[in-house]
Parts: C-alpha cells; structure tokens; sequence
C-alpha cells in the first residue's frame, strides 16, 4: 500500500513540475521596432525560437522577440585619471601595485580583503609604486580594493601560493 501511494506521489509530482521555463528577453546582436497607427514591425537577428502563423491573409510570427531591449556596456571610468595594474599575480610574497599616467595621485589608499570580506590591511598609497607583501598571508585568493577619496576606483582578485 505504501508502494502504490508513493508511486502515486511520484507520478503526479512528475506530471506537475516543469523542467524549464522560457525566458521572455531577447539578447540580440541587432534590432528595431517599428510602428504607425496601422501596424507594429519588430525584427531581431538570433532568434533561436520562433513559430509562423498564417490564416485569412493575415500572418503572425511569435518566438522570444520582444517589442523594447536593453543595451549594457561596460566602459572604463572616464573620470579615472590613472592606470593601474598589479602583478604578479598569482603571487607567492608580493604584489606590486603600478599606477601609470598619474596626474591627481591625491587620497588613494588599498585595501585586502580575503574571501568572506574581512579587511586584512588598509594603507594610504604615497607613491605610483607600491610593493605590497604578501608573506604573512596563507594560501589562498584576496581582493585588493583601490579607493580615491573614498569611492572605488579598481579591484583585484589575487591568488596566492
């Protein structure tokens, strides 16, 4: 009897779940929308679903096309005045942060973080060469975060051996 009930179990919670759902946004390479007080045109480039529908002279394609898209892009800070890197990475004693292009070096300062966001060391940086150690550190990854005048200017995820 216990049998027969949990097949039963299974059986309907099989029939009621769904394994996926579609999405109703489009990541497109191209598109548009057009529209007057007669009709609609929307087309995209990349639809990897789409269905036709043709009766009394009228015809409909739907698919996951929708009628407005977002557009994102990532850019550098324009109002970052500097260049930085850190290298090497991954490390095994230090890490030097190399600031190029300085023109306004004023209120920088670096923080480590390890994993779980606990800060390690905060230092004011006084020079676009800065070699900072990491020997007392166990193996593992950090997060070197820059700041200027307390707003973020870059992070990086450093590996150490």
């Amino acid at each position: 009897m216990k049998r027969l009930i949990l097949t039963i179990a299974v059986a309907f919670s099989i029939c009621t779940i769904n394994a996926q759902t579609a999405s109703p946004l489009l990541v497109s390479t191209a598109g548009e929308s057009f529209n007057n007080t007669s009709y609609q045109l929307d087309w995209s480039i990349g639809e990897i679903q789409t269905e036709t529908y043709i009766a009394s002279g009228q015809m409909l394609t739907q698919g996951f096309h929708q009628s407005s898209y977002f557009g994102t892009s990532i850019d550098q800070n324009p109002l970052l005045e500097f260049i930085i890197s850190a290298f090497p990475n991954p490390t095994y004693d230090f890490i030097s942060l190399n600031f190029d292009n300085v023109q306004n070096f004023g209120n920088v300062e670096y923080s480590i973080t390890d994993l779980s966001g606990r800060v390690l060391q905060t230092k004011e940086l006084k020079s676009d060469l800065e070699q900072i150690s990491f020997s007392n550190y166990a193996v593992g990854t950090y997060f070197i975060i820059v700041q200027q005048n307390s707003k973020l200017v870059k992070s990086f995820k450093i590996i150490k051996n």
